[in-house]
């Protein structure tokens, strides 16, 4: 039987997991000293209470060699053979650490790596639609090829509440960030295949909600609407697609630690198409 694997930044409910039999294999975050698995939806509040109020900049790191061996070795051990879903590599060497511990497991055949080029609920889409083609009798082959196709047009998008944690990771210089600030800018970052990139800029949250809702293609398959950390505009989004994509399966979606750590507080998108 194929088993699915994924990690954390998947950021997909318990239910759905433990419904599908879908396992997860963490990242790391350090924050104020202490080191811990990322968790799962809905286990990110004590977190975010402090991470919105303190200076102090998590780092990430990606999940050990061992654990992944360990896994792969278990559903070897099961008979089964696993698709294996990874956060970019392009923002992680997660997706380089599940490659090589492929090759030090049991039976590397069996293991199948997919570099989601991507992270969050893009990547549950994914998954959800491997559930169906795996149910459906479709091989570890014919799943991969459908997936890399749906890459080519699904994307994800944010609008960060503020550009302050842009700044503080990096991302932007901390005199961009002031001026944005002051004018109220708002960019609309898109990751799409691999690549992220600052899609749009605009004044107001309006008019980025205006914008983030536009940009969604009107033939997707599933739509999934996202926060991180509870941001305030959360609500307000949601409003803005009443009725927009009736008929298409959405899921609201809360994103963790690793993702949050380089975009702070923030609404978006995400879809598959």
């Amino acid at each position: 039987m194929i088993k699915i694997l994924t990690d954390s930044t998947a950021y997909i409910p318990k239910e759905y997991l433990e419904q599908e039999d879908i396992k997860v294999i963490p990242l790391r975050v350090l924050f104020e000293e202490e080191e811990f698995d990322e968790g799962l939806p809905g286990s990110y509040d004590a977190f975010f209470e402090k991470f919105t109020k303190n200076k102090v900049f998590p780092k990430t790191s990606q999940p050990s060699l061992l654990d992944f061996v360990n896994c792969f070795n278990e559903i070897i051990d099961n008979d089964d053979e696993a698709i294996v879903f990874t956060i970019s590599a392009s923002l992680s060497g997660t997706n380089s650490v599940a490659i090589l511990a492929k090759n030090q497991c049991k039976d590397p055949e069996k293991i199948t790596i997919v570099d989601s080029k991507s992270a969050c609920q893009n990547t549950w889409g994914y998954i959800m639609e491997c559930v169906d083609m795996i149910k459906a009798g479709k091989s570890r082959e014919e799943i991969v090829a459908a997936v890399e196709a749906l890459q080519e047009n699904s994307s994800i998008c944010f609008v960060p509440d503020s550009l302050e944690y842009l700044a503080r990771g990096g991302r932007i210089g901390k005199v961009s960030a002031t001026i944005g600030s002051i004018l109220q800018l708002k960019p609309i970052l898109k990751f799409k295949k691999g690549v992220l990139g600052c899609e749009k800029k605009t004044i107001g949250i309006n008019k980025a909600i205006l914008d983030i809702v536009s940009m969604i293609p009107k033939n997707i398959k599933r739509l999934f609407i996202i926060h991180i950390a509870n941001s305030k505009f959360f609500e307000l989004l949601k409003e803005k697609l009443v009725g927009k994509f009736e008929g298409v399966p959405t899921f609201e979606g809360e994103i963790g630690p690793v993702v949050a750590a380089h975009i702070g507080p923030a609404i978006g998108v995400a879809w598959i198409c």
